[in-house]
């Protein structure tokens, strides 16, 4: 019996001073160019953990290159290789940190490379377009709690990152930014937690067609809140 354990190689670098153009166009699903939207080409150094490359490690060396989508919602530069990587992606609409505004829902990576020192676009052209990615726009919601019984309160949106929203904690006032889209209306549910029961109140608001902050006011009652089955 022949036994072979795995042992990690090392990698084997692009070299540097390479130039690769990369282009396109990015739009929403209604072909609404999507435009000042940070586009990055990352650049990565890939090591393989086994002899038969069955599973590979990817490290992250650098942002090699960016630029900003135009009013037409186009892109187009072109970065050059370090010579620390072997395997380079486009991503854009990356996660932002607290408080920070969302511009699109959720980060888009694509591969340039299909495994580590692929050169079927490094050197040449690499061309990316797209129609699905949704915009959004900040929208101010006033909670205004009235007698409430049970807290804390967690607000949900399904567009906008957790950690962009607080806890209520007490009844009052409290202000809160969510990120929407055009031509849809809008749900947002508060959450809580009473006698071990998960409760949940739902408000809908229509559409907004305007790509700027808008403002809500929700007053939140005790009978808002269903148990969720």
């Amino acid at each position: 019996m022949v036994s072979m354990a795995g042992c990690r190689k090392d990698p084997v670098l692009i070299k540097s001073g390479i130039e690769t153009r990369v282009f396109g166009k990015l739009t929403d699903y209604r072909d609404k160019p999507i435009s000042n939207l940070k586009v990055k080409v990352g650049e990565f150094k890939v090591t393989s953990n086994s002899v038969f490359d069955i599973s590979l490690d990817y490290e992250f060396i650098q942002d090699v290159d960016s630029t900003y989508t135009d009013d037409k919602g186009n892109y187009n530069f072109t970065f050059k290789t370090s010579g620390k990587g072997n395997f380079y992606s486009l991503y854009f609409g990356e996660y932002t940190k607290k408080n920070e505004p969302q511009v699109i829902w959720e980060p888009f990576l694509i591969d340039i490379t299909d495994s580590s020192n692929d050169m079927k676009y490094i050197g040449k052209e690499f061309e990316f377009n797209t129609i699905n990615l949704i915009e959004l726009y900040p929208c101010q919601i006033t909670f205004k709690t009235n007698n409430l019984s049970t807290f804390p309160l967690t607000p949900i949106h399904n567009l906008t990152y957790s950690f962009n929203l607080d806890q209520i904690t007490a009844n009052g006032t409290s202000v809160q930014t969510i990120y929407i889209q055009k031509y849809l209306k809008e749900t947002v549910n508060l959450s809580r937690f009473k006698d071990g029961v998960i409760q949940r109140a739902t408000y809908e608001f229509p559409a907004s067609n305007f790509e700027g902050i808008t403002y809500q006011t929700i007053i939140v009652e005790e009978n808002d809140f269903k148990d969720v089955k």
